[in-house]
């Protein structure tokens, strides 16, 4: 085991692993995100309780972009317009907008997941019920598109 939780020993994760503990980034607080810099924030609305998937990339210079979003229901915080049906899911149009971060409350009813290249993050696995969480990018030697999650004081 590499200390890095859920993660065997391999030489890069070591090294990977070693390299954000140096940092001061905790591992199983980040994210190492594929080439394409693309990931996804799965939720289910507490309103409607009904499924939304935030779809984000970091691009090579590191900045931080939502794409869109995808929902199962109308109501009360979602879109009302600006969007197209597409298989059974309501699917924003609009254009990417950049992001610096982005700060997020983790709750259990809400059942917050960071999706990135096979890779599964359950955020009530990672702070208390109720915690802030800002979500920003980084870099480093051996994952050049990085997702952080930092607490919010």
């Amino acid at each position: 085991m590499t200390g890095c939780p859920g993660i065997a020993a391999r030489p890069f994760t070591v090294g990977l692993c070693a390299l954000l503990a140096a940092c001061g980034i905790a591992p199983a607080r980040s994210l190492c995100l594929p080439p394409d810099g693309r990931f996804e924030l799965y939720y289910v609305h507490s309103a409607e309780r009904s499924p939304v998937v935030e779809r984000y990339r970091v691009d090579a210079k590191g900045r931080l972009w939502l794409e869109g979003m995808r929902f199962r229901s109308l109501g009360w915080g979602l879109p009302a317009e600006g969007f197209v049906r597409r298989a059974g899911w309501f699917e924003t149009t609009a254009p990417p907008r950049r992001l610096d971060e982005f700060v997020l409350r983790v709750s259990r009813l809400a059942r917050q997941k960071l999706r990135a290249g096979g890779r599964v993050l359950a955020l009530s696995a990672l702070a208390r019920d109720g915690a802030a969480l800002r979500v920003e990018a980084a870099s480093t030697p051996g994952c050049p598109r990085l997702l952080v999650l930092r607490d919010v004081p």
